[in-house]
């Protein structure tokens, strides 16, 4: 037995302090005063009386005296806050760390996941510390991190809601010395664990084959056929047949059954011509397989579509050719004199024209045009040059247009204009600003036949890239679980379900938690991207991967009683102190 409050020296001293003064106030004895009776005849028979129950009323102080030192030994021992092992568990600080990596999650051989193990352990842990001890519980992804409390309520509550994520793990530091810290891991994780800190592993050898690769991409020689790679590896100790499969939203739709040695993988690429668009969907299966989370990977096919854009031109030859060699554009041509809006038309492009009022769709104007919704002309720039252009807007992207010539350009008040490209403090490429209300639109200040930039490599593909932004669809972006960024500011994200989740905007980009392998989709001013969120990391699928660590012995026990064993020795206090009063005005005691 240890004490909480005081020294085992201290308690024993002020026991023996306490029992010397109640044996004391016991036997004190008054002195009686003398008085001059009579006769002593009356007092002989009382005298009498007394003698025949002296034995009792020995025995009545005895039982007296052993109540009082006993109510007096309890206080002090309730004072000294004793602790009692077998009874309340032990006390002090502990400190409980989870795993909390992807492997986590691998089921073993009795059907739970190390993760339920690992949860299992830590609320024994908290059953078993004693009703003073102070425990906080973390996890390595630090994300959770629980203050030092005794709540056990609070300290369940904080467990169940830890979960296994993908993120780069880490021990939390702990700066107290005296901090006793248990560590439940699968051991899988690479991380760095103190020396003081107890081990103990959730861990058994099962099977998985699981998806470490997958995309959907355009061939480079059509534009417009698509491909999907796919590679699968065998995680097993042994060798196993796995079913792969791909499938869209449509009929399109690939099974594959391969034979795959262990730590060995198996790619392929699928021609997805007979896939209509959309969302595609792989999944590997095979019999055993502990661990679903890299058993599906997600990835985004464009529709296959033509825009149908109409060149508003007097005649342009470069522009026409441009157009009509973009895999992606329906064109069509007519005159200024011949143009009438059509809802049939997904783009237009107008050269050297522009309407007097804005078109529903999404337009390229080339050459400033003094009509209402655009910025008029302030006059003329000679010989302007590209001198500063946005890498990063979709528009601009790969152009390289420090070489182009261009001998005049019209000035314009670049005021709630995005200027994409400029020579100087004059605008050569604009667009509205984000945010702003009305079909898209890009516009360059100069012409086409007073510059060269129709013979440049960057026209067809700055041609491509405006086209491209009024509203083609792209391929998928990649990402691992976790936290996701996406390169778009202010962004709105859905998630697989279609549900709109929590996501904060850093300076270029959207920032949200992507616990679920899917297809999320980011929204800006009516146009989407789509962001195929899955595992696809070969430490946390390779489940049998070990790291050498030592497991120390663990025990863990519920404590018998809940509360402090001072609480029930200060309830046996008063409980006999009821029983000395009762009695004592029974006459039973003195």
């Amino acid at each position: 037995m240890t004490f909480l409050a005081l020294s085992s020296q201290a308690v024993t001293l002020l026991a023996v302090l306490v029992s010397i003064l109640l044996v004391a106030a016991y036997f004190l004895k008054l002195r009686h005063r003398r008085v001059v009776i009579a006769s002593s005849m009356l007092w002989g028979k009382v005298l009498d009386r007394r003698e025949a129950r002296s034995l009792w009323e020995k025995l009545r102080r005895i039982l007296s005296v052993l109540l009082a030192i006993t109510i007096g030994l309890l206080m002090v021992f309730a004072l000294a806050r004793p602790e009692l092992k077998s009874l309340t568990g032990s006390g002090g600080r502990l400190m409980i760390v989870l795993d909390t990596s992807p492997s986590m999650l691998a089921r073993m051989s009795d059907g739970k996941t190390r993760w339920q193990h690992a949860t299992e352990i830590a609320r024994q842990l908290t059953a078993s510390a004693g009703p003073g001890s102070e425990i906080r519980v973390a996890d390595t992804s630090g994300r959770y991190d629980s203050p030092l409390t005794n709540d056990v309520a609070l300290l369940r509550k904080s467990i169940e809601g830890m979960k296994p994520i993908p993120a780069s793990p880490r021990f939390p530091e702990s700066s107290d010395s005296g901090t006793q810290i248990w560590f439940i891991t699968d051991g899988v994780s690479n991380l760095s664990i103190p020396e003081n800190v107890k081990t103990t592993i959730v861990y058994d050898t099962e099977r998985n084959t699981g998806i470490t690769a997958f995309e959907v991409r355009s061939t480079p020689s059509v534009p417009q056929v698509y491909e999907a790679y796919l590679e699968v590896t065998n995680f097993s100790r042994d060798s196993r047949k796995a079913t792969l499969t791909l499938t869209e939203g449509g009929p399109g739709r690939i099974s594959r059954e391969v034979q795959i040695q262990p730590g060995q993988n198996y790619s392929e690429v699928f021609d997805l011509s007979t896939f209509q668009g959309g969302g595609v969907r792989a999944t590997v299966q095979s019999d055993g397989d502990a661990f679903p989370l890299d058993d599906v990977a997600y990835s985004y096919l464009p529709a296959k579509k033509k825009a149908k854009t109409l060149l508003v031109t007097r005649g342009n030859t470069y522009l026409q050719a441009a157009l009509k060699l973009d895999a992606f554009v329906d064109l069509s041509t007519m005159t200024p004199d011949g143009y009438r809006e059509d809802p049939a038309i997904d783009a237009y492009v107008f050269d050297d024209y522009a309407p007097s009022v804005q078109p529903a769709k999404p337009a390229l104007i080339i050459g400033a045009q003094n009509v209402p919704w655009l910025q008029r002309s302030l006059g003329d720039v000679e010989k302007p040059s590209f001198t500063s252009w946005i890498d990063g807007h979709p528009v601009m992207q790969f152009l390289s247009l420090h070489d182009v010539s261009i001998s005049r350009a019209s000035r314009i008040d670049p005021s709630n204009l995005t200027v994409l490209a400029s020579s100087g403090d004059v605008p050569l490429i604009v667009a509205p600003p984000p945010g702003s209300n009305g079909a898209r639109w890009i516009m360059l200040t100069f012409s086409l036949q007073s510059s060269d930039f129709p013979v440049h490599e960057s026209f067809p593909l700055f041609i491509d890239n405006a086209l491209a932004w009024f509203g083609r669809e792209h391929l998928a972006i990649r990402r691992t679980m976790g936290t996701v960024e996406v390169p778009i500011a202010n962004a709105t994200i859905s998630g697989p379900d279609g549900k709109s989740i929590q996501s904060q905007s850093y300076l270029d980009r959207t920032v949200f938690e992507a616990f679920d392998p899917g297809l999320y989709v980011a929204t800006k001013d009516g146009q989407r991207q789509y962001v195929a969120v899955n595992l696809m990391d070969r430490k946390s699928s390779d489940i049998n991967r070990r790291t050498a660590l030592h497991a120390a012995d663990l025990n863990p026990r519920p404590r018998i009683l809940h509360h402090e064993l001072s609480f029930y020795i200060l309830l046996a206090a008063v409980l006999l102190l009821g029983l000395e009063w009762f009695t004592y005005h029974r006459r039973i005691t003195l």
